[in-house]
């Protein structure tokens, strides 16, 4: 009976030694590239980041939308009306939409394009 060979054995499981992966070497190394982010996703991203917002002497990290909604409320205080319309647009968007984000920032663009009056109805004409 022959002894334990120093020689490796090539076989089923066991690839020769110079083709194997490295230590830490990944097995699909150019990998799926990356999908570029489509618009809604990068207003995500940017309303949500967070911004430092000072008010009365305090300094606090908010996310962006937040930020942009409390300078609209100090302008409206101060009798902007184009601050109190765009306010209310964001709220009634804002009860019609509920906890979808995502379309949130976009249909209120669209709406401020083309200034879609608050009754307006989605859908086909049925007279």
């Amino acid at each position: 009976m022959s002894g334990p060979s120093d020689e490796y054995k090539v076989g089923y499981g066991r690839p020769p030694l110079p083709t194997r992966w490295k230590k830490g070497q990944s097995g699909n190394s150019r990998k799926k590239p990356k999908r570029p982010e489509n618009v809604t996703e990068s207003l995500n991203r940017l309303l949500l980041s967070p911004v430092t917002l000072a008010l009365n002497g305090e300094t606090r990290s908010v996310p962006a939308l937040e930020a942009i909604v409390s300078q609209l409320q100090l302008k409206e205080m101060s009798g902007n009306s184009r601050a109190t319309r765009t306010l209310l647009k964001y709220q009634r968007l804002a009860n019609e939409q509920g906890d979808r984000r995502q379309h949130l920032v976009l249909k209120f663009m669209s709406d401020e394009v083309h200034d879609v009056p608050s009754n307006h109805t989605s859908g086909p004409n049925r007279d």
